[in-house]
């Protein structure tokens, strides 16, 4: 079962759905709910391009 583009983009906002209530709650009034939001999504990307890289560098011929 090959992850389509839907479906790692349902997996990307639901995690950031996890990510961004912790992450308000942990940094208080500090900054604004979309701002959690937008921080939760921009980890969930660095995280996926860092593993994206580590592939294309251990296994070059794949891609």
């Amino acid at each position: 079962m090959k992850p389509t583009l839907p479906k790692i983009l349902l997996l990307g906002l639901l995690a950031n759905a996890a990510i961004a209530p912790a992450l308000y709650a942990t940094t208080g009034n500090d900054i604004t709910r979309g701002t959690a939001y937008a921080l939760g999504l921009l980890g969930i990307v660095v995280v996926g391009l860092a593993i994206y890289l580590a592939l294309v560098i251990a296994q070059p011929e794949r891609f």
